[in-house]
């Protein structure tokens, strides 16, 4: 429940013992109806976020590669305001 609002949110959690249990739930509720909805029935990720040990953007690497990409073009910019920098730190 989202109890600012008072609205379900939408998902829920089941737990199993057995996990055969399990897998028959998935196959026989996976795309069934439930109160005019269809519902969509898997099992559960792990958190992704407990995985990282630190900030992938930590790094200028990181956001060269999924900012700037492989573009030559915007490597060539790149280098060049670079290399202007430079030219203006030694003025």
């Amino acid at each position: 429940m989202d109890y600012v609002k008072g609205t379900h949110r939408g998902f829920a959690f089941v737990e199993y013992e057995d996990a055969d249990d399990a897998e028959e739930a998935i196959f026989n509720m996976d795309g069934a109806e439930l109160l005019g909805r269809t519902i969509k029935v898997s099992l559960a990720q792990p958190n992704q976020v407990n995985k990282l040990s630190e900030a992938i953007w930590k790094s200028d690497e990181w956001y060269q590669k999924q900012v700037v990409g492989n573009d030559a073009e915007a490597n060539a910019e790149r280098l060049a305001k670079e290399s202007d920098t430079k030219v203006l730190q030694e003025l």
